[in-house]
């Protein structure tokens, strides 16, 4: 089996779960981290356990690295991107990965042109009670879906010069967690938002949204989205259908599915546990199987879906009040 080498750009505290994910993953290894502080890129390889240690230009031009993971703030998710696929490197970046439909198109077309793999980090995608939930929908157990309830939010405490609140560094609730809501809706659907209605408040002092709420049409469905980082909600999935309904508790995050009929059988959990506890394996090893089959893309987070999502964030933030 060829060993995916990866390499990481940003020295953030999710890159840490990402690098424990790569060590639980057959045929991955970690080569390498950056950080724009030495220091910090050295306290965060001794920490993690990492070979060695580059700045960013460094290590996008290192022939020992087949794919960048990018955890850097998002508003340098785009230049970190294009500097990654411009020296030859498969990329994975965190979510948000774009903050405009303009920007994620940008990307995926040189991806393109360079023959590379690009996906954004849409780890709950890949979640086993998000797959279960999926096939559970797709084998018409639930019937015709008719309506879904997502919510998601936090109480936030950051000091207002910190990403949350941060305009500089791509702040506010959409950026950061609307984006779960958003993708793993439109993946249990399996097809787009086709309209939206929006409500946002924005923070009266830095003007990032703190809370949105948002009325999103499918095709024959409609789902009402929560999101905050001035609260902590209660945060769940719920997709109702003509034949039942299916709930997932902490969906982004979560272990667990259940199925309730509408019928007289009894509801059907099914729960999940994930190795080392790192839900991030499931993604970093469909990375390393896609990029070893010579993939451009995983068909769990195809270029579409980032594109959409951030035609949604035009859609919504551009409406801020």
């Amino acid at each position: 089996m060829k060993i995916i080498r990866f390499g990481i750009l940003g020295a953030a505290n999710i890159a840490g779960k990402f690098v424990d994910a790569v060590n639980r993953t057959e045929g991955a290894c970690v080569v390498s981290v950056a950080s724009r502080s030495r220091q910090r890129a050295e306290a965060f390889r001794a920490k993690n356990g990492i070979p060695s240690a580059d700045t960013y230009e460094s290590l996008v031009k290192r022939d020992d690295i087949d794919v960048i993971y990018i955890a850097t703030t998002q508003n340098m998710h785009k230049e970190n991107v294009i500097m990654c696929l411009q020296n030859g490197k498969h990329v994975i970046c965190e979510k948000a990965m774009a903050l405009t439909e303009a920007d994620a198109r940008e990307m995926f077309a040189l991806a393109k042109e360079k023959n590379l793999f690009l996906m954004e980090a849409m780890w709950s995608r890949f979640l086993p009670s998000i797959q279960t939930a999926r096939k559970w929908i797709e084998d018409g157990r639930i019937g015709t879906i008719q309506s879904a309830y997502a919510t998601i939010g936090f109480l936030c405490n950051q000091p207002l010069t910190g990403r949350i609140f941060n305009p500089d560094l791509g702040g506010g609730a959409m950026y950061d967690i609307g984006v779960y809501a958003i993708e793993v809706l439109t993946y249990l659907f399996n097809r787009p938002i086709e309209d939206i209605q929006s409500f946002v408040r924005t923070h009266p002092q830095t003007g990032v949204d703190e809370r949105c709420a948002i009325l999103a049409r499918f095709d024959s469905a409609d789902a009402l989205i929560d999101v905050s980082v001035t609260s902590n909600v209660k945060q769940f999935i719920v997709i109702n259908g003509t034949k039942g309904r299916i709930e997932l508790p902490d969906f982004h995050v979560g272990n667990t599915a259940t199925f309730v009929p509408f019928s007289s059988d009894a509801p059907e959990s099914a729960v999940f546990s994930y190795p080392g506890d790192n839900g991030f394996v499931f993604e970093a090893g469909e990375v390393a199987s896609c990029i070893r089959d010579g993939k451009t893309f995983s068909e769990v987070v195809p270029p579409e879906t980032t594109i959409e999502c951030a035609k949604i964030f035009d859609l919504v933030l551009g409406k801020k009040n």
